[in-house]
């Protein structure tokens, strides 16, 4: 009897591998290599498995419906530079630079200051004078944002109001959706 146990395995499945063994010490390290770096993986994210950083967010938007009463705060020929405060969708102070270029025509340059952040514009619109009031309407594109908005996106927003040609009050309008 002195056969061990497993002496029916014998032959080429026997008690001797024809792999080379590993040492112990050289299996351990690799396992904690290979644990480490999966750890450092998860920890800080990888480039090639598309991960998110840990500060990324989904995109939000915005339906804005946004109105001002502005008044004038500095005149230069046909430049108009307004201020007030916008009420409604991103309520907070407002700055408005209008510029009527022609008989038909004004830009517009629009800075907002919502709660947590800040939000750039500019605008072209279409002009008329009918009076002592004169009207415009065109569209408003956010050129830059800050704070909560800093990366505030629309291009089409509806952007219209009046001056009343009498004290170069302002109103303003806007409208539309925007993202962040």
């Amino acid at each position: 009897m002195g056969r061990d146990i497993n002496s029916h395995m014998e032959g080429s499945m026997g008690n001797k591998s024809l792999r080379p063994r590993t040492p112990a010490r050289l299996r351990i390290s690799s396992a904690a290599f290979a644990l480490g770096a999966v750890a450092t993986a998860v920890a800080f994210g990888t480039g090639a498995a598309g991960a998110a950083s840990p500060h990324a967010r989904a995109a939000r938007s915005l339906n804005l419906n946004d109105s001002a009463k502005l008044h004038l705060q500095n005149k230069h020929g046909l430049v108009l530079k307004e201020t007030g405060t916008a009420k409604g969708s991103l309520g907070g102070p407002l700055y408005l630079q209008l510029d009527v270029t022609s008989t038909r025509s004004v830009t517009a340059q629009v800075q907002v200051y919502p709660k947590g952040g800040s939000i750039s514009g500019s605008a072209k619109a279409s002009y008329s004078v009918a009076g002592s009031t004169a009207t415009f309407s065109g569209t408003l594109a956010i050129t830059k944002g800050g704070g909560t908005y800093s990366k505030a996106k629309a291009s089409a927003l509806s952007f219209s109001g009046t001056i009343q040609r009498s004290n170069d009050a302002v109103t303003v309008h806007v409208s539309g959706k925007m993202s962040y």
